[in-house]
């Protein structure tokens, strides 16, 4: 008997992983992607010699003991990729330039705080004890739920007090926390950590144990080393090829319409795209129960952002890696969001992304009205583009002001806004991270089946809440996985066994 044929649409990190895993196991795996290259949203792009990152702030599992280390490694060879250890998470700048520092390490950023206030020394072990607590949970990463046996349930039951925990922090948001300090310079400060207060624990977690590190080579390489994988597996990817409907038999799937009207037919169909336009446009929403309805009409997703990128023909050797600079007044931009702050990335002396003596400066302005840049697009192009001006001269602004030297020193701009990542990869109002970060204490609010089909299963941030490129290789695992259990196949990775 011939093995299977399956078709993946997308090729972004949860497309090929599932590919690289089913290639391992014996089927015949071919991905159509509407892009010219890998990644999807784990991308970046080359504009005047500068690499603008557009993908990737750090990756769990960058090093043991991750459990996650162990799955990229199944599939990249992760000793050979150099990952930056940030020592700062970020430093937030104010208005009378007074910086205040959230440290990687856990023991300097607690010795820190207390030395600013040592009568908040209670709330301050209360947090960094908290973030402590969260480093000892590790959710099993090596199996999908849907394969959980009772005994995997059962080790889950010793996880119960940590995810109580949890709930317990997810529900307090940044503002409120803040208020239990008794120190006016950190009660300003830490309103503006991440919020919930859990995502902020969450993160420094991984930082102190330096299982996050950022790839130096950027986010497209990285996403080029899985092409390179799956390729040397036997699979095949089709660029520039749209696929525009999902063929189905008899309640299956049984193969894609391409959008120039050839048809590729296979015995199994999985789509890592846009979870949205998948389910309502490739299969004209057949195969939906009130449950997808709902999630769809309901469910809150994460915003759609503007990158301003900037090239400045200087090094800013004072400046962090990531700074936050609280305004004294709101800055508003033409879509109507307005911000009591601005997040900057700065990379410098990262030869794969960054020129000699130069530096790259990122600002990331999220906003949920995305229907302003993709009608302006649409409808007024020249109107558009005076847009993307407006908020660019708004930022430089900003950034002259606080640093200084940059506008004189500017060599290259580039902008993309919301109607950029919906013409680039498909993302219902662009949103980069799909359904908000509260629903991944839901269990399984959104399948990996469709009600009624058959052969058919999606993977990516939209059937994994939180999204973010760690999710996005376990769902084309987890995928690969549900596919050989069917098939009564015995999982393999490459030179392991599950």
């Amino acid at each position: 008997m011939s093995s299977k044929k399956v078709v993946v649409i997308g090729a972004g990190i949860a497309g090929l992983s599932a590919g690289c895993y089913l290639q391992m196991n014996g089927y015949h795996a071919q991905i159509f992607e509407s892009h010219n290259k890998p990644g999807g949203l784990c991308t970046a792009w080359k504009r005047k010699g500068y690499t603008i990152e557009g993908g990737m702030h750090g990756l769990l599992g960058s090093s043991p003991p991750s459990p996650f280390y162990t799955l990229w490694s199944e599939l990249v060879d992760m000793e050979r990729i150099k990952f930056i250890n940030w020592d700062l998470k970020a430093a937030f700048e104010f208005e009378d330039r007074e910086r205040f520092y959230i440290y990687a390490d856990l023991e300097r950023l607690e010795r820190y705080l207390k030395e600013i206030s040592p009568e908040d020394g209670g709330v301050v072990e209360e947090f960094v004890n908290g973030v402590r607590r969260m480093q000892k949970f590790e959710m099993a990463v090596d199996k999908p739920r849907e394969l959980f046996s009772l005994s995997d349930y059962l080790k889950m039951i010793r996880l119960l007090p940590v995810l109580s925990f949890m709930k317990k922090w997810i529900k307090v948001p940044a503002e409120d926390f803040a208020k239990r300090f008794k120190n006016p310079f950190l009660r300003e400060a830490m309103r503006f950590i991440s919020s919930p207060v859990l995502f902020e624990m969450l993160v420094l977690s991984v930082m102190d144990k330096k299982v996050s590190g950022y790839p130096a080579c950027g986010s497209l390489r990285f996403a080029r080393l899985f092409e390179e994988k799956f390729l040397s597996l036997g699979g095949k990817i089709n660029y520039n090829s749209r696929v525009s409907k999902i063929l189905v038999s008899d309640d299956k799937a049984v193969g894609v319409q391409l959008e120039n009207g050839e048809e590729r037919v296979a015995d199994i169909v999985i789509s890592a795209a846009d979870g949205r336009s998948t389910i309502f446009e490739l299969l004209d929403g057949r195969f939906i129960d009130k449950r997808i309805a709902d999630i769809y009409e309901n469910m809150k997703l994460n915003p759609s952002k503007i990158q301003v990128s900037l090239g400045v023909n200087r090094e800013l050797e004072d400046v962090p890696h990531l700074v936050k600079f609280i305004l004294d007044k709101p800055f508003v931009i033409c879509d109507g969001t307005d911000f009591a702050s601005i997040d900057l990335q700065v990379f410098k002396k990262i030869p794969t992304l960054v020129p000699p003596g130069k530096t790259l400066l990122v600002v990331q302005l999220h906003t949920t009205n995305d229907a302003f840049w993709t009608d302006l697009r649409a409808k007024e192009i020249d109107r558009y583009r005076e847009a993307k001006d407006e908020v660019t001269e708004g930022v430089i602004d900003v950034l002259d002001k606080k640093l200084g030297g940059i506008r004189q020193n500017i060599d290259m701009v580039d902008v993309a806004t919301p109607a950029t990542y919906i013409r680039y990869t498909g993302n219902w109002r662009g949103s980069t991270q799909g359904w908000v970060n509260e629903n991944i204490f839901k269990p399984n609010p959104v399948k990996k089946e469709l009600p009624g089909l058959s052969d058919f299963y999606m993977a990516g941030q939209w059937v994994e809440p939180g999204g973010g490129v760690p999710n996005a290789l376990k769902s084309g695992r987890d995928i690969a996985q549900i596919i050989c259990m069917k098939d009564k196949k015995r999982f393999r990775a490459e030179g392991t066994s599950t």
